[in-house]
């Protein structure tokens, strides 16, 4: 176990998945999911909350990359949580409206979740959990007509605090990846059995699944897929981050400025750090 960690202000900022078909994308994470299109830059389109200045989904349009399509990614599966159950009634609303399909809906006791795939084939998940709610779940198929009158049926983006919590990755060096999580960046391991780490206290987790084959091993920039996480750091945390690699002797760039930081992890997934 590291004895680094980064200080609790630190935050996952944005998630960048790098895509084929742009239009169907944005089309899908506007329409059906709710974020806001904050603008497009280049091959880049932002994608936030109602939040001013929210960065919250990078889709980056990479035509001459592979599909791979049907094969195993490196990212197994995204995690959206939303603030309240209105939120998710309104993001249920606009699933339906949009006819499109969901993998699963499951309730307990003050969690709400809903399992879906984009148009290129990345997992997503949404969910709600109420702060009452209990960490033993016992999930049941969702009541979806009732979670439904609970929408406004107004709302057409995701409200500020709706937020990418959780990452699942597929990978084929579990060791490696977890030494990177936990000795390079200081992620604490929550369980030993499933994998989780966590950053700032829970904020973030960062879960891992040992696999072979598909895309595990290829170069992010030749596939489609998550490309790069980015976080959000204070100015003692950059320096800090930055003493602790160069102590690790670890290979990473970092800006004259040092205002932008980053690496790549056993994974070949690229982790940003941008000064606050």
């Amino acid at each position: 176990m590291s004895d680094f960690s980064l200080e609790n202000t630190t935050y996952l900022k944005s998630v960048a998945i790098r895509i084929k078909d742009r239009d169907a994308m944005i089309h899908f994470y506007k329409t059906v999911i709710g974020f806001a299109l904050k603008g497009e830059e280049n091959e880049l389109a932002i994608m936030g909350t109602k939040e001013s200045g929210s960065e919250v989904l990078l889709l980056e349009e990479s035509p001459r990359a592979a599909e791979h399509t049907g094969e195993i990614k490196k990212l197994q599966r995204l995690s959206l949580i939303v603030p309240s159950e209105e939120e998710m009634a309104n993001v249920l609303s606009r699933i339906r409206k949009a006819d499109y399909p969901i993998k699963g809906a499951l309730e307990d006791e003050g969690r709400l979740g809903i399992l879906m795939e984009d148009p290129e084939g990345n997992e997503l998940g949404i969910y709600y959990v109420a702060s009452s709610s209990s960490e033993n779940v016992n999930p049941e198929p969702m009541d979806q007509e009732e979670l439904l009158k609970k929408a406004d049926d107004v709302t057409a983006v995701l409200a500020p605090g709706a937020r990418f919590d959780r990452v699942h990755l597929n990978v084929s060096n579990l060791e490696g990846q977890r030494e990177f999580l936990d000795e390079v960046l200081g992620l604490d391991v929550k369980n030993e059995n499933n994998g989780i780490l966590v950053l700032n206290e829970g904020e973030f987790h960062v879960g891992l699944n040992e696999a072979t084959g598909g895309t595990i091993d290829l170069p992010t920039d030749s596939v489609l897929g998550l490309d790069f996480l980015k976080f959000r750091v204070s100015e003692a945390s950059m320096t800090k981050l930055e003493e602790h690699l160069r102590a690790l002797n670890k290979d990473f760039f970092i800006d004259k400025k040092k205002a932008i930081l980053t690496i790549y992890d056993a994974a070949g997934i690229e982790w940003w750090f941008v000064r606050k």
